[in-house]
C-alpha cells in the first residue's frame, strides 16, 4: 500500500478522470449535457458559429426545429444518454444522416467555450492540488484524459517541471484525449488546407503535429479566430469512431499519446487512478489501460462505488487498492 507520508515512489503513474478536476470547479462528465444546454441558451442568439443551426431555416423546411435538434433525436430519441456517448453516436451516424455533422460540431465547439470559460474563472486552485503536485514531483508523471488544464495549472504553481511528452520534459502531461490550449493546424494538410502556424506555438512533442503556446499555455490561442477543426480536442470510443474527417497525421498524433502512455506504464510500478471511470463506451481507452496495467498494482480512488466494482472486473487479475473517496478527500490531496 502506498503511504502519503513518504510521498509517491518513483515508480508511480498517476492517471487522471473528471473527478481529480471537479474540486476547481470543472463538470464531471455526467454534468456536461446540463453544462453544454446551458451555455448554448445563454449564447444561442449572439454567437454566429452555433445561431444558424439552433432554429428552423427557410430553406430546410424538414428540420422544423434546426438541424441541432434533428440530430441529436436522430441518435437519442430517449433523452436519456450521456454527452460523451452523443458524440460518438453522432460521428457513427453521419453518413447515414448528415444533420448529425451540425450537431456534433456545434456541441464540440460549446464543450470548448463552455471548459475554457471555467479554465480562466479559475484564478487559484485549492491546497489539495498543492498536496498533488508535490506527490506527482517523485513520481513517473501523469496520464490525463481531461481537456481542462487544471493538472498542468497545479504543478506550475508548485513549481514542477512538465511539459506535454516524456521527451522534452522531467515530468510529463499525456492527454490521449487532447487538451483544451492544442491546435492541430498542421493536420489541415491531410485536407488540401496549409494554415499558418499561430504564432508561438511549438510541438508538444518532437514530430508532433500537435502544438501549444508554451510561454502562455494557460491562455486561449484559438481565441481570436476560432475555426473547430482546429481545436485538439476527441472523444471517447473505439478506433472506428475516431474522427473521421481526420487523417494520417492525425491518426499519427493519436499513436504518439498511446504509444507515450504505454510507455510510462511500462516504466511504473505502481499505477493511481484518481476520478477516472472507465466507462464502458471509451472502448480504445479501456482496452489499451487493460492491456498496459497487466501485472501492475492499482489504485483506484473515486467516490461511486460502482466505478469500484467496475476497476475490480476490468483489473480482475491485478492488485487493486479501492479508495472510495473524492480525490479532495483522499490521501493524494
Amino acid at each position: 500500500m502506498l503511504s502519503c507520508d513518504q510521498n509517491m515512489s518513483t515508480k508511480a503513474l498517476f492517471i487522471l478522470g473528471a473527478g481529480f478536476s471537479r474540486y476547481a470547479g470543472m463538470p464531471l462528465v455526467q454534468q456536461l449535457r446540463e453544462c453544454v444546454f446551458d451555455w448554448l441558451k445563454r449564447k444561442r442568439s449572439s454567437d454566429p458559429h452555433v445561431a444558424v443551426h439552433l432554429g428552423p431555416l427557410p430553406n430546410w423546411p424538414e428540420f422544423p426545429d434546426g438541424k441541432f435538434r434533428a440530430g441529436l433525436l436522430r441518435v437519442d430519441p430517449g433523452d436519456n444518454r450521456g454527452f460523451e456517448e452523443w458524440m460518438a453516436d453522432l460521428l457513427k451516424a453521419a453518413n447515414e444522416y448528415p444533420a448529425c455533422v451540425q450537431t456534433y460540431n456545434v456541441l464540440r465547439y460549446a464543450c470548448t467555450k463552455l471548459l475554457w470559460e471555467k479554465q480562466v474563472s479559475v484564478t487559484g486552485l485549492p491546497d489539495a492540488y498543492t498536496h498533488f503536485a508535490r506527490q506527482v514531483r517523485q513520481s513517473l508523471g501523469v496520464v490525463s484524459f481531461n481537456w481542462d488544464l487544471i493538472c498542468e495549472r497545479a504543478l506550475e504553481d508548485a513549481g514542477v517541471p512538465w511539459g506535454y511528452s516524456a521527451k522534452t520534459a522531467p515530468i510529463p502531461v499525456i492527454k490521449p484525449h487532447g487538451s483544451l490550449n492544442w491546435v492541430n493546424h498542421l493536420q489541415q494538410a491531410d485536407s488540401g488546407i496549409n494554415c499558418v502556424s499561430p504564432e508561438g506555438v511549438v510541438p508538444i512533442a518532437p514530430e508532433s503535429t500537435l502544438a501549444y503556446d508554451r510561454a502562455r499555455p494557460f491562455e486561449d490561442p484559438l481565441l481570436e479566430y476560432d475555426w473547430i477543426k482546429l481545436r485538439s480536442i476527441t472523444f471517447p470510443g473505439d478506433l472506428e469512431a475516431v474522427d473521421p474527417i481526420n487523417g494520417p497525421r492525425a491518426a499519427a498524433d493519436q499513436d504518439r499519446l498511446w504509444h507515450e502512455t504505454r510507455e510510462l506504464i511500462a516504466k511504473a510500478d505502481t499505477i493511481v487512478f484518481i476520478g477516472y471511470s472507465l466507462p464502458r463506451y471509451d472502448v480504445l481507452a479501456v482496452d489499451q489501460l487493460h492491456t498496459a496495467c497487466r501485472g501492475k498494482s492499482i489504485v483506484a480512488c473515486n467516490p461511486s462505488p460502482d466505478v469500484l466494482s467496475e476497476f475490480s472486473r476490468v483489473f480482475s487479475n491485478a492488485a487493486v487498492e479501492l479508495i472510495l473517496d473524492k480525490f479532495e478527500k483522499s490521501r493524494f490531496a
